[in-house]
């Protein structure tokens, strides 16, 4: 039986800062019989700021509910004792890291590069972790998604992008991936919560990410497609937000 319901965010409960429709409505719906949790790649805000954003559009949400690949990334440093970075991302990764004990160093001694999204992404950042890499830090990763939606059938370059200059510059593939398709979050989540892949249902709109998570990991998933642009997608999927519903009461 599903106890959880973990729910990806752009693309599938937002663009940008518009809500999609039906979300909050099926959500809260579902609220009363599931545990829901937020589950996102997005590396360019704190867990904190998306918490903010989830309730500044009226879902409910707080830490203890939310995960995001900048949180994950802190986690995994700190259990790797990788504890001075190079860090090629937003403030709001860095907030994160640095809750978790992380020093973020403007030089290439340190003991990792870490990369996430970066909007003032350089050609000087890409030196820095090539020597950097070249002393022997390792390269850690936010995601590889090469692009992500926001308002107005519009898409933005991913962290992905910036992964790709830096494992060509420096001919060295990451070392590790926080981000979904790595089941990473998924089983932190479930640590956290006393969860296992058997209570939990993922809802998302990128097979590629999301749905494969889900499929990594054993547990039942739904893909969230209103545009119908994965017409050869054959397992559960979903079209309409309210359809969710009755999808998670015939698989749990």
């Amino acid at each position: 039986m599903i106890k959880a319901i973990v729910f990806d965010l752009d693309g599938t409960l937002y663009f940008g800062e518009s809500v999609i429709e039906g979300a909050l409505d099926t959500i809260a719906v579902l609220a009363e019989n599931y545990r829901i949790f937020y589950l996102t790649n997005n590396s360019g805000k704190s867990r904190q700021e998306i918490v903010n954003k989830l309730n500044r559009l009226g879902f409910f949400a707080e830490p203890q509910n939310t995960y995001c690949s900048s949180y994950a990334l802190g986690i995994y440093l700190k259990e790797k004792k990788l504890s001075s970075v190079y860090l090629i991302g937003t403030d709001g990764l860095a907030s994160d890291l640095a809750s978790h004990g992380i020093r973020i160093e403007n030089s290439s001694a340190v003991s990792a590069v870490v990369v996430g999204l970066d909007p003032f992404f350089s050609y000087e950042k890409i030196t820095v972790a090539l020597k950097a890499i070249g002393k022997g830090a390792k390269l850690i990763v936010a995601n590889s998604d090469h692009s992500y939606p926001i308002e107005n059938n519009r898409r933005l370059p991913g962290c992905g992008a910036m992964v790709a200059a830096i494992a060509a510059a420096t001919n060295h593939a990451p070392d590790f991936n926080a981000g979904k398709p790595n089941t990473y979050i998924l089983e932190f989540i479930c640590k956290e919560h006393g969860l296992s892949a058997a209570d939990i249902c993922v809802i998302g709109d990128a097979p590629e990410s999301d749905i494969q998570m889900a499929v990594n990991f054993g547990c039942q998933s739904i893909l969230f497609d209103p545009e119908g642009a994965f017409p050869m997608f054959s397992d559960k999927k979903a079209k309409k937000f309210n359809e969710i519903i009755s999808l998670i009461k015939k698989g749990g």
